[in-house]
């Protein structure tokens, strides 16, 4: 590895050094093979250009949108590709000086500089900020079609009459929050959970209804996951009953929640026929899902984005929440006055252990997170030590003998437990896989569950959407024992409101994995009763403040978390921080 580092910029020595980063699966195919195809677009003329290609590809599969030469540049390779979960060498190697790298770059013709409206592969801008052309293609059309709706006004007038019908006195924030939706054709309504997100989407509907603003099969809902969309459609549906007794025009309304992605499939000609969007859990939408929805919106339709700017940001490239809010801080954006705060939780008090402890790691603030934690008067919060993966066994062996095995031979009475274990990571010792594997073990040995695939009890998630089933992305089921019929597995959220039990054939069944443990990720959304988080390694750049408080207020009563101090203080100051240039567009 040091000779190739020597070696890199005679001949083909990148190259050499990004095969060997690949065979050790340092950067995956994609960064490889795009690497080399850039490598010959640009004639192997410049080695720098291929690097930055694949450090370019491997920022985006890490969230980022493009890859920051300003602040990357004369540092060190490893500090881009090292992995804390990883033992193993990379190569000293420093990259190059921001100047000679940024005008190699420039001289490429697979790089379009600043201005330059060539189509290229790569897209170098003046704050040194390298795209792949389709996140800088989606990330300028996020930018230009938000700041332009942010700057149309509606001189529709205020109604206070139906505002007074939709809201008591003490609704403050949710009713401002509306009556900006009134005025505004871009709406961001951010707030933790229980703040009454939902609640303002409902009474939405309703003014925009009542004003005639919008159709009733004009309005879409939508989510980013099936199981989000369900959620949403199912508080929206029972608001909108309620007060259709006193908003007549909501009698003919009927609420129907889709995925972003399915919601673009009814564009015609491009664009949606809709006079209004409502997107909830805006926090986990990507880049190139919110182009793709700005773009297909008609000119005089609203969007409504709600969310939780503190939560996780969307798994694939982007922070579109967090940067729409940021932008709105900075006197002068186009945004100023689009986004409207929640702050009075329903879910939890502010000044209860789990309020606190959200709070504390918001503020960053580890010192308070700490005290929160280990505060005996309040029983809400409790910080237990987790030293290495023989306690992470002992730990999975006591939660199935306590929490599952004296529920999973009724599963109909109790489907799952109150306590839900969230884990930081999917994979390694402190992982899903391992503790959901642990768990079933466990069981097992002691004659709890057979050894079949499908035994009563088993808890399901099902991680692909299936329309053939209805079945959603993070739905989660149990196998039950139908007798004659043989085994189902049973979906109780998805029960109809009559009583009729929502069950699906094994045979029919989606991707799907048990769930004994679920990753944070995949609990983002969702909330239980109590939360039991374990954030593993203590220097996992995985375990950030955003994580941290997603799995603190996935609880309505009780969390507990499975570490010792360093991994709180450590979770607590290491910030998600999402490279792109979303921000700054709005923010001039």
């Amino acid at each position: 590895m040091h000779r190739v580092s020597r070696r890199l910029f005679q001949g083909d020595g990148v190259i050499e050094l990004l095969e060997e980063l690949h065979e050790q699966d340092l950067i995956a195919d994609i960064d490889w093979h795009f690497a080399r195809l850039i490598a010959r677009f640009d004639g192997h003329e410049r080695p720098e250009v291929a690097l930055a290609a694949a450090l370019a590809s491997v920022q985006t599969r890490r969230g980022h949108v493009c890859l920051d030469l300003e602040a990357c540049a004369g540092g060190p390779l490893a500090a881009l590709l090292e992995d804390p979960l990883v033992d193993r060498p990379i190569s000293p190697f420093t990259l190059p000086d921001l100047d000679s790298w940024r005008n190699s770059l420039l001289a490429s013709p697979v790089v379009a500089g600043p201005g330059c409206e060539a189509d290229a592969p790569l897209v170098l801008d003046d704050a040194g900020r390298l795209y792949l052309s389709r996140y800088r293609d989606a990330e300028t059309r996020v930018a230009t079609r938000l700041a332009q709706m942010a700057q149309a006004r509606d001189t529709t007038p205020v109604v206070d009459d139906t505002l007074d019908r939709l809201f008591d006195a003490k609704d403050v924030d949710q009713r401002r929050a509306v009556e900006a939706v009134l005025h505004r054709r871009l709406c961001v309504i951010t707030g933790g959970p229980g703040t009454g997100k939902t609640f303002v989407a409902a009474r939405t509907i309703a003014l925009l209804l009542d004003t005639g603003l919008a159709k009733p099969d004009r309005i879409a809902l939508a989510a980013p996951t099936g199981k989000a969309a369900q959620r949403l459609q199912a508080s929206v549906s029972a608001q909108t009953e309620g007060l259709a007794k006193t908003i007549p025009a909501l009698r003919d309304y009927r609420a129907d929640a889709s995925t972003v992605h399915r919601l673009l499939f009814r564009a015609r000609n491009g664009s949606l026929p809709v006079d209004a969007v409502i997107l909830d859990e805006a926090s986990m939408v990507d880049l190139p899902l919110m182009s793709r929805l700005v773009g297909m919106l008609p000119d005089d339709a609203r969007l409504v984005v709600l969310g939780d700017a503190n939560q996780l940001a969307s798994v694939q490239p982007g922070a579109v929440l967090g940067d729409l809010c940021a932008a709105a801080a900075t006197p002068g954006s186009p945004l100023g006055g689009c986004v409207q705060a929640l702050t009075m939780s329903r879910r939890f008090d502010r000044e209860s252990g789990i309020g606190r402890l959200a709070d504390a790691i918001i503020g960053g603030d580890g010192t308070r997170a700490l005290a929160a934690l280990a505060d005996e008067r309040d029983a809400q919060t409790e910080l237990l030590p987790l030293a290495d993966a023989r306690a992470f066994e002992r730990l999975a062996t006591r939660h199935a003998v306590e929490s599952w095995a004296p529920g999973i031979r009724d599963p109909r009475e109790s489907p799952f437990p109150n306590c839900r274990i969230l884990c930081a990571h999917r994979h390694g010792p402190f992982g899903t896989h391992r503790f959901n594997r642990l768990v079933e073990n466990e069981l097992r040995q002691r004659g709890v569950v057979g050894r079949e695939e499908f035994y009563p009890g088993r808890p399901i998630i099902v991680t692909r959407n299936d329309p053939a089933t209805r079945l959603s992305n993070g739905d989660t089921g149990v196998v039950v024992n139908e007798g004659g019929a043989g085994r189902r597995v049973w979906f109780p959220e998805l029960d109809a409101s009559d009583g009729e039990r929502f069950e699906v054939s094994p045979s029919r069944l989606p991707e799907h994995d048990s769930f004994f443990a679920l990753t944070v990720h995949r609990a983002q959304g969702s909330e239980y009763e109590e939360v039991a988080f374990i954030p593993g390694p203590t220097d996992s750049r995985v375990v950030t403040r955003e994580l941290f408080y997603t799995a603190v207020t996935r609880a309505r009563a009780k969390v507990v978390v499975y570490g010792g101090e360093d991994d709180v203080t450590g979770a607590v100051a290491r910030s998600t921080e999402r490279v792109g240039g979303l921000t700054s567009r709005l923010a001039p």
